[in-house]
């Protein structure tokens, strides 16, 4: 029998894929919640710094969604 594995998502792959849904873009996302570009780069695809609860939570008020992490 084979062991089932439960496969690990990172939140941050779940909002750029969301963003990516509803046609929108980092810059856009940097806009919309006052926070630099370069940071969300480095959250989102340089993966070189955690997301926030703070940033989380803002992201979630913009998108009107619930990620978690």
């Amino acid at each position: 029998m084979g062991t089932k594995e439960k496969e690990v998502v990172d939140v941050r792959d779940t909002i750029v894929n969301h963003l990516e849904q509803i046609e929108r873009n980092l810059n856009w996302l940097a806009i919309k919640t006052g926070y630099n570009y370069n940071t969300l780069y480095s959250i989102f695809v340089q993966k070189t710094v955690q997301l926030s609860d703070e940033k989380l939570n803002t992201i979630n008020s913009v998108l009107k969604t619930k990620f978690k992490k």
